[in-house]
């Protein structure tokens, strides 16, 4: 004769049991995936060091890793390729989030972000984000102006990496600081998306500062006005693969942005 336990539950009740576990914690199979890229000194100084690039780096890891799943850190040491379609697939595009630190600019036609490289800057104009791997989502660069949208050409710089499928982009239209104020930029944006804040308002508080005039900008698009504006306004980091499917291409029928100066 086998032993038995004092109390076995019947098979069905056992998958009940855990089916009613996976309802209850399902954040653990929803685990999002995110990767982060930064760099604080450049190649000659070709242009300035930004002290406290691994802080905004680390710490957003760190705060971001009590609930999902890291993928990659990386510096940007001849990272152009892998920020543009030659390589993206397995960096950018295989992950949901890309939190990324580095000296930006708006071009006439594209924005662009600097690299380690002398001169090198990843362009928007060769970039094509959320077609591939699991595709990037959310697209968070501390970086100057690279939503700049007081030209009226934001789109010109800005629709290549949209049309792949991307849903919501964070950064500035004029200027962000780096300082000793600033560095919690990273943390707090992360902190605030794992509350269930908008992902527009986890920006606009993350990047808020009580000694530096900051600029921050939120773009998104739609199948129009309407769809575009409620995307900006209620996407947050735990809906938006459920509550809004991705735009590719012609089924874009609208771009918007929302934008704060000094902050």
């Amino acid at each position: 004769m086998k032993n038995r336990p004092f109390l076995e539950f019947p098979l069905f009740a056992k998958m009940a049991v855990f089916l009613a576990l996976i309802l209850w914690s399902g954040h653990v199979l929803a685990k999002a995936r995110f990767g982060t890229a930064g760099q604080k000194e450049f190649q000659s100084g070709w242009v300035s060091t930004i002290n406290y690039a691994w802080n905004h780096c680390s710490w957003f890891n760190n705060e971001l890793d009590d609930t999902d799943t890291k993928v990659f850190y990386y510096n940007l040491h001849g990272a152009k390729w892998w920020w543009e379609e030659g390589g993206d697939q397995l960096t950018l595009d295989n992950v949901n989030l890309f939190y990324a630190i580095t000296h930006g600019g708006a071009w006439t036609d594209r924005s662009v972000w600097a690299m380690w490289d002398q001169f090198q800057h990843a362009e928007s104009a060769s970039m094509r984000l959320g077609d591939e791997s699991y595709g990037l989502s959310i697209l968070a660069t501390y970086c100057c102006q690279t939503l700049k949208f007081n030209d009226g050409r934001m789109w010109t710089r800005m629709g290549r990496i949209f049309r792949g499928g991307l849903r919501i982009a964070v950064g500035s239209h004029d200027t962000l600081n780096d300082g000793y104020t600033t560095d919690e930029v990273g943390e707090d944006f992360a902190d605030n998306l794992q509350k269930r804040n908008t992902i527009k308002w986890s920006w606009k508080d993350a990047v808020s500062d009580w000694y530096a005039s900051q600029d921050a900008t939120v773009m998104s698009v739609g199948r129009d006005k309407t769809d575009a504006e409620y995307r900006r306004d209620t996407m947050k980091w735990q809906n938006y693969i459920s509550g809004y499917p991705r735009l590719r291409d012609n089924q874009i029928g609208y771009y918007c942005y929302w934008y704060w100066s000094n902050l």
